[in-house]
């Protein structure tokens, strides 16, 4: 019983070391005429970040732009009014989207849409989870199967 308690505790060990919580959003915002608004996410290195946005009003254009976290660009567009981007995170810290409506007298709504995929050892997180629960299955049968009473 002992060794059981020990292995639970091993796993729940494991488990919070590979998982960390998911970040993805949906949802829409508006950006004021002659205004921005910032969006920030705390990535780490070796992250890959993809998602899409839409600009709906009028005048459907918009300037969007995303900052490492040295607030160095890593995309810029000028006047678009829909994007798909993507990058890889190469330094842990505090990145942005920005959209920017600093030239127009008019709000825009932006419906933004973005995932977060965490890598580990170069991996996705769900592979490297999967390797695990698979191996951990294979060293339980292989027990079962050596410490079962031969006929």
């Amino acid at each position: 019983m002992k060794h059981l308690i020990r292995v639970l505790i091993a796993l729940s060990i494991l488990n919070c070391l590979l998982t960390s919580p998911a970040q993805a959003y949906s949802g829409n915002f508006i950006v004021k005429a002659v205004d921005r608004v910032v969006k920030t996410l705390d990535l780490n290195e070796g992250d890959r970040v993809s998602g899409r946005f839409v600009v709906v009003s009028h005048e459907s254009i918009i300037n969007f732009s995303i900052l490492d976290a040295n607030q160095n660009p890593i995309l810029s567009y000028k006047n678009v009014g829909s994007k798909s981007f993507q990058f890889t995170v190469l330094e842990s810290g505090v990145y942005t989207l920005q959209f920017e409506n600093l030239f127009s007298e008019e709000a825009k709504q932006v419906t933004l849409n973005y995932d977060v995929q965490h890598y580990i050892l170069g991996f996705p997180q769900e592979y490297v989870l999967l390797f695990v629960v698979v191996g951990l299955a294979l060293v339980a049968v292989a027990v079962f199967a050596i410490l079962s009473p031969k006929p």
